[in-house]
């Protein structure tokens, strides 16, 4: 009796021991992941801080009017930010790139960048890189005014149109986010990034039939685009055209196979056809890719309640 009781003892306090040791190994994780998350964030926030209290950044010339004055100084200043985001790993473009990929992931906007053939010293070009190292740490404010103050510097800059309509989306504000990409698609009418942005914006306000409309030029100016099937997608789903969605999707995963945002949407339409079991598959996939489960019961709900 008593050798029992003590080989289950020696089992409870084994099992505890390991418990501790498991939760002990989680925090450290947890820890290192978060630590490394922060100094990601504090490395880009610190190029912004040396741009602005940099020593070399007042004009060199005194014979200069006012705004010519400001232009230079602005000139200096992007140049040195140009050099601190190279140093920190930031890709730089050169003069003859063109950002004109489309990739919005589902439900989100595009983060291409129409670059119009500008130099990377240009200002206006520069600004646009310093208001993406904001959008990428959360600060929408700071990032709304680097891609308006280069709209100033270049009133045609469909770029910055494009850029400023998805920070303006992240602050909720979706007619100044219409109001950008409708400026960005006049300036340049073959621009897919900003269709497809501009078609996230509808369905953000529940235009689903101008988001098809906008989706479907999208593809007709790239027509092997993953995210444009997707977001057209998504648009069926709030549209309650099920089959319509899953053949959308299926669409998008055979051009490209690691977008999980395709594997969500192609879940939640077979939910709601009874395909309980295979949408779990698909669900299990897009975690696989990287998908937390907790946005993909989010985007189920959201498409629920519309219904």
């Amino acid at each position: 009796m008593f050798s029992n009781l003590s080989y289950i003892i020696d089992v409870i306090v084994f099992s505890l021991s390991l418990l501790i040791i498991m939760g002990a190994v989680s925090s450290l994780v947890l820890l290192v992941w978060k630590l490394s998350k922060d100094k990601e964030k504090q490395s880009s926030l610190q190029i912004i801080e040396e741009i602005k209290n940099s020593p070399n950044l007042q004009p060199q010339t005194t014979n200069l009017t006012v705004s010519n004055s400001e232009i230079q100084q602005r000139e200096m200043t992007l140049e040195v930010a140009k050099n601190l985001l190279e140093r920190e790993g930031f890709k730089i473009s050169t003069q003859s790139e063109k950002q004109t990929n489309s990739r919005s992931t589902v439900p989100t906007v595009s983060n291409s960048n129409f670059s119009q053939n500008l130099p990377t010293n240009h200002p206006a070009f520069m600004l646009l890189k310093t208001g993406n190292v904001h959008m990428k740490h959360g600060d929408f404010p700071a990032a709304i005014k680097d891609f308006s103050d280069a709209l100033i510097l270049n009133p045609s800059y469909a770029g910055a149109y494009n850029a400023r309509g998805m920070a303006n989306r992240k602050m909720k504000d979706f007619q100044s986010a219409l109001q950008d990409y409708n400026s960005a698609l006049k300036l340049h009418n073959n621009l897919a990034a900003a269709y497809n942005n501009r078609g996230v914006i509808f369905m953000e306000i529940r235009q689903f039939e101008a988001a098809l409309k906008d989706f479907d030029k999208a593809l007709d100016l790239e027509p092997q685009n993953s995210y444009g099937y997707s977001n057209r997608a998504v648009a069926y789903n709030y549209m309650r055209d099920f089959n319509k969605s899953i053949s959308e999707s299926t669409r998008a995963v055979e051009i490209n196979p690691h977008l999980p945002e395709a594997y969500v949407v192609r879940g939640i339409a077979k939910i709601q056809i009874g395909a309980n079991q295979a949408a779990t598959l698909d669900f299990d996939v897009a975690e696989s890719l990287g998908y937390k489960r907790v946005d993909i019961e989010d985007r189920l709900n959201a498409i629920k309640q519309s219904i």
